[in-house]
């Protein structure tokens, strides 16, 4: 421990010429005669004051703290002054002799006391204890470590620090945030143009808003002061009102209080509870410049703060208080920016422990994104705020959710009042497009949400109690997470998405205070529990929903320090329960019942081939092992009596119909065969199909330029010109159609999807031509793959042939096809303008013998899926949110995600 230099300083508290600079100053003696410079020069000093018995009243009355050396008094060479650092009086002076008339100083320091010296070192002891004898007034005081800990306790991560600062924006009532990450060492680095921070030192994180801005006052006693009250009293006030509204039952005046403070407050009604948003500057780097302006005025106030300041340096701690940051301001010259009014704050210089990642960018933008309710309470109107994230080293940062891409199976909207009961609630089913089910609404009203677990609510009088959580307002979507209910390019973004962030957040005001993966992790519904117990029920990874409160009616909810939850009290406890039955007896019954019904309708026959030699394979498998490893002659779960009764009947048994299973098998690879033949030979029947009429009228050219010549014996030129360019034209017909010819024994080959796209254009020009359509192809996005060519041939000629045949069955003026390529996703969208797939025929699109056409023949669609499945692709009814826009028509997409680009990647 670093030893204590500790001193008495005479000093008289009245008729003294320095009795004024008491607390702040000492004056001594510095000359020859009397010189106390050396009693100064160990830093730091504790010291006693102690007033004389002579002129005085012979008491220590107060003590101090000295940190800075001496300085020359310069009105008195001989005099010099040191600054008191700190000082605090004793409520009760204490004397300088004891009840035995022994002077104390002298007794505990006989070997420094000397009452001839205004200046006199004295043991710690001594001091502590006149300190304790004379009731020390102390105080609180602050280290300037706390900045740290504050920053690493409430602050829960680097994530969690930004989203608090984009709070700070909403309360200063801003319409938007931008988060800019630039210079991060982890990342490619880009050149210095597209970085607008270069001058300081990265990594670089500026949240930036249009808010209020802060004047001097609001920076010195808001933002520089820790926890400060400047938000909280307007809650504590809205708590008051509220309780002294309902005890006299004049709620109208408390919400007139509640709209006036929203009046002075943009709109809103404060965030910021704690005051500990400042601290995530602490956390995120080690320097920080704030440019803020308030409106109408012609500067920016500039707040520079570096961090390593606070840092005890030699085991010595400072003072927060006694750290000095530089407040300054910049004049601004443009006109039209004196009116505005912003905060810019500039984190940079990196902090150790912290490393920003790509991953945790793009994480931070997930939050930013949910930042904002997506479904707020439409009975609550609020300012509009946007918050976005931007980081020139990553150009892909998403700009919405996944899950928006995906139109929800179950949608609910429910209003609860304050009591627990359901004011009205509406739940509607939607099928995707595809699926054999009409849609369906469900709603009600006063449900009282407390009868179905009224064990929970009753009181021991056999009355409900009240819920703490006050009313709120819910959306719950919810998907099925197996195909066909997701489905599409984006359907495994999609389910990871619902697997990381699937569940049930909360938002006060329209901002986020509870995301939904903390209330996963803890199973705060107990969805995951009786998931596990049972399989068939809904858990947080099928749903995205959100709870809307208010600041004005929902006191008791309240946030974890650490920013990460809500503290687990009665009201959030009354808030699970609530919710937990509107899931259960609302929600969950008719996600059950409607799965069922699906799965009623289509279940059957497994029609996958290879799915089904799967289930033959795992069958003989398992007979074998039944062979091998049970006990046939007792067997003990009597599965083998339909055998015989003895061993070796039952051994033959089994031997029999493993023989049949493996049989079973290779018929399956029979029949599989066969259908593949015939799958391809229906093929080439369409596609012959289509050029029959072009040979028609070939051949007829034929027979009428032979007759003539025959019947006159005249072979003038003209036409012998027309028989050759009839025999030109025959051979290019049968050259469009050797590529149709039969493509089972056809080596896969590498091609780009335009080669393919602009031969099946080429045999139907003629067609299309007549038909009048208007062809468009984007070849931009153009990409390769390793498949049979002649088999992708036929899936577009089919898919020409479908699209000519239905704009051509109704008057549609404006017929097009446009076929649009996706080299990212590798998809082709094929769309068309005709009439677009009826909702009969949609469920069963890509099944054979299911057709609108007439003569019917239900085959073309079934090819192309056959075909796609025997490439490893897939061919399905394209999205709601893919399809081309200006396409009113029936939409294809053609995936090859899982086809081999090259012949190398197929090994």
């Amino acid at each position: 421990m670093k030893k204590r230099n500790c001193l008495v300083l005479t000093q008289y508290r009245e008729g003294d010429e320095y009795n004024d600079f008491i607390g702040k100053f000492y004056h001594f003696p510095s000359n020859n005669k009397k010189n106390y410079l050396s009693s100064f020069q160990n830093l730091p000093i504790e010291f006693i004051y102690y007033e004389p018995y002579k002129k005085g009243e012979g008491v220590f009355y107060g003590y101090g703290k000295i940190h800075k050396p001496s300085f020359d008094d310069k009105r008195d060479k001989d005099f010099s002054f040191i600054e008191i650092s700190e000082y605090k009086s004793f409520a009760k002076p204490v004397s300088y002799k004891n009840a035995l008339g022994e002077v104390i100083e002298q007794k505990y320091n006989p070997e420094t006391y000397n009452s001839n010296n205004a200046v006199r070192k004295i043991s710690p002891e001594f001091l502590d204890n006149v300190c304790m004898d004379g009731q020390l007034l102390v105080n609180f005081s602050a280290d300037a470590h706390l900045i740290k800990v504050l920053g690493e306790q409430l602050i829960g991560s680097e994530k969690v620090g930004i989203l608090e600062l984009v709070k700070n924006s909403i309360d200063a009532n801003a319409s938007y945030c931008k988060i800019r990450f630039e210079k991060i060492p982890n990342l490619k680095p880009m050149d210095s143009t597209e970085y607008k921070y270069n001058d300081f030192e990265g990594p670089v994180i500026v949240i930036e808003d249009d808010g209020d801005g802060m004047d001097k006052d609001i920076i010195e006693n808001g933002w520089l002061r820790p926890a400060s009250t400047i938000k909280t009293e307007v809650k504590e006030k809205l708590r008051k009102e509220r309780e002294k509204a309902e005890k006299s039952g004049k709620l109208a005046s408390y919400n007139t209080i509640v709209e006036q403070i929203k009046k002075e407050n943009g709109g809103r009604i404060p965030l910021g509870e704690k005051g500990v948003g400042r601290f995530a500057t602490h956390r995120l780097g080690r320097k920080l410049l704030i440019e803020t302006k308030p409106k109408n005025i012609d500067f920016e106030n500039i707040l520079s703060i570096d961090w390593d300041d606070f840092d005890s340096k030699d085991g010595i701690p400072k003072d927060l208080n006694r750290i000095p940051v530089k407040l300054t301001r910049r004049h601004i010259s443009q006109e039209s920016d004196k009116v505005k009014s912003w905060t810019k704050i500039i984190i940079f210089g990196g902090k150790e422990g912290f490393e920003l990642t790509e991953d945790k960018i793009r994480d931070i933008n997930k939050s930013v994104l949910r930042l904002n309710t997506p479904n707020p309470n439409p009975e609550k109107m609020k300012p509009p705020f946007y918050a976005s994230v931007e980081c020139p080293q990553i150009n892909d940062l998403d700009q919405e959710e996944v899950y928006k891409k995906f139109d929800p199976i179950f949608s609910l909207d429910i209003f609860v009042n304050k009591n627990g009961i359901a004011d009205n609630y509406t739940l509607k089913f939607n099928p995707p497009t595809g699926i054999p089910l009409s849609k369906e609404k469900w709603s009600d009203e006063n449900y009282d949400l407390k009868v179905p677990a009224h064990d929970y609510w009753m009181t021991k009088e056999n009355i409900f109690r009240t819920p703490k959580c006050g009313a709120f307002y819910m959306h719950l979507d919810v998907w099925y997470r197996e195909k066909p209910w997701i489905d599409g390019i984006d359907a495994k973004e999609m389910k990871d998405y619902l697997a990381e962030y699937g569940g049930i957040s909360i938002y006060r005001d329209n901002v986020i205070i509870f995301p939904a993966e903390s209330g996963t992790k803890n199973d705060w519904l107990n969805l995951s529990q009786r998931q596990i117990k049972q399989a068939f029920r809904i858990s947080y990874y099928h749903m995205i929903g959100n709870i809307e409160i208010e600041q004005s009616e929902n006191f008791e909810l309240i946030d974890k320090t650490n920013r990460e939850g809500m503290l687990e009290n009665t009201a959030y406890l009354d808030l699970s329960k609530l919710i937990e039955t509107v899931i259960q007896n609302i929600v969950e019954i008719r996600y059950i019942s409607v799965r069922n019904t699906y799965n009623e309708l289509t279940k059957g026959l497994i029609r996958d081939p290879q799915k089904l030699k799967t289930v033959t394979a795992d069958s003989a498998e398992l007979i074998k092992s039944i062979h091998d490893n049970y006990e046939i002659l007792n067997d003990p779960w009597s599965i083998l009596e339909r055998f015989g009764n003895t061993v070796a009947e039952r051994k033959e048994g089994l031997v029999n119909l493993e023989s049949s299973i493996k049989n079973l098998k290779k018929s399956i690879e029979v029949i599989e065969n066969i259908q593949e033949k015939i799958t391809e030979q229906a093929g080439f029947g369409i596609a012959v199909a289509v050029s029959l009429h072009e040979l028609t009228k070939i051949a007829s050219n034929f027979y009428n330029g032979i007759s003539y010549l025959i019947n006159t014996g005249n072979a003038d030129k003209m036409k012998l010109e027309t028989l050759k360019d009839a025999s030109n034209s025959l051979k290019s017909e049968l050259k469009r159609l050797s590529p149709l010819r039969t493509i089972r024994n056809e080596n896969r080959r590498e091609f780009y999807l335009s080669q393919s796209i602009k031969y099946a254009l080429e045999i139907y020009a003629a067609a299309l031509k007549k038909a009048e359509v208007q062809v468009i192809v984007d070849y931009s996005q153009d990409f390769q793959v390793y498949a049979r060519y002649s088999t992708f041939n036929q899936i577009m000629i089919n898919l020409i042939d479908n699209s000519i045949y239905w704009m051509m069955s109704k008057d549609i003026k404006m017929r097009k096809i446009k076929i649009q390529l996706n080299k990212k996703y590798r998809t082709l969208i094929f769309a068309d303008s005709g009439i677009g797939i009826d909702d009969s025929i949609r469920p069963y699109l890509f099944e054979p013998g299911y057709s609108l056409k007439i003569p019917p023949s239900g085959l073309g669609l079934y090819i192309c899926k056959s075909y796609m499945a025997a490439m490893n692709g897939k061919i399905y009814e394209t999205g709601t949110r893919e399809r081309i826009p200006d396409m009113q028509g029936a939409q294809i997409t053609i995936d090859f995600e899982r086809v081999p680009e090259t012949k190398e990647n197929a090994k």
